[in-house]
């Protein structure tokens, strides 16, 4: 096994080949985001929930070190570029532009297992350019030092029409253009029905994890859509503010483990740890 497959393999659970992956790298765009304004308190939460993954800024890699030096700890995901939301912090406006501030060296003196970039469709031609270059350069370090390169692929851009971002086709073309760029690793949107993200993550040949987005409605929602994906061929999901946003997280992320790991159907999960819907 190369040192890129060995990377992967400790992202993913190595009985099932799945992943539970809890981002909080939110901070880097939003500032001090509500559940997760005490983001140290939260890692040692995820810490001990033994959870397969998590994304983070390096910051955030920095103050955390000693937590993440502890024998099973979460596999670490590095957030290396940075959207701009807003020229106010805690505002979000949409995309006014995208740059890279971290690099595969770092990630690999820092310890972590896979570096994950944005793909942002809808943002003007400037700034989607930008974005591209700036996979093209990662890409080729990732290839240099044998660093997984997680893509995410979003219709977030204003030239987007709002009913269009869950578009099942357009999911598909971004994605599609991510695997080109160089993806080892997709972290999509969920298309919203099995057939559409079958197809996706057939066609991919490279492991599918669905992003959980705003704050769904209820729970019930967060374990359906990530029971979904998985029965289409998906390989985990990376939610955070379904999670951390949510009263009862620690119980959120037992049932995602079962809901992930065990293949249990959502009822049965809700009831075995008394979430409230």
């Amino acid at each position: 096994m190369g040192m890129k497959e060995s990377r992967i393999s400790r992202i993913f659970n190595p009985e099932t080949g799945r992943a539970v992956i809890i981002p909080i790298d939110h901070g880097l765009f939003m500032g001090s985001l509500e559940g997760l304004k005490a983001p140290f308190d939260i890692a040692e939460k995820l810490v001990e929930a033994r959870i397969d993954a998590t994304l983070m800024s390096f910051g955030m890699a920095k103050l955390t070190k000693e937590l993440f030096n502890r024998k099973n700890a979460p596999s670490k995901i590095l957030t290396a570029d940075f959207i701009l939301l807003s020229n106010i912090p805690g505002n979000v406006d949409g995309i006014l532009g995208y740059d890279a501030i971290s690099s595969v060296e770092q990630a690999v003196k820092w310890g972590f297992d896979a570096v994950k970039v944005l793909l942002a469709w809808g943002t003007n031609g400037k700034i989607l350019m930008d974005n591209i270059r700036s996979i093209g350069k990662f890409a080729r370090e990732c290839d240099k030092w044998d660093m997984p390169l997680m893509i995410e692929p979003v219709l977030w851009g204003r030239d987007v029409p709002d009913d269009k971002r869950d578009d099942p086709i357009l999911i598909e073309h971004a994605c599609r253009i991510a695997v080109e760029l160089g993806a080892d690793i997709l972290k999509a949107p969920y298309t919203g029905d099995k057939e559409s993200f079958a197809r996706i993550v057939s066609n991919s040949h490279v492991p599918v994890v669905i992003l959980g987005g705003p704050k769904m409605s209820n729970i019930r929602d967060v374990l359906q859509t990530a029971k979904d994906s998985l029965d289409a061929g998906g390989r985990g999901v990376v939610f955070g503010r379904n999670v951390w946003q949510h009263p009862e997280m620690e119980k959120v992320l037992m049932a995602l483990k079962d809901i992930v790991h065990t293949n249990k159907d959502v009822d049965n999960v809700i009831k075995d740890h008394g979430l409230r819907e």
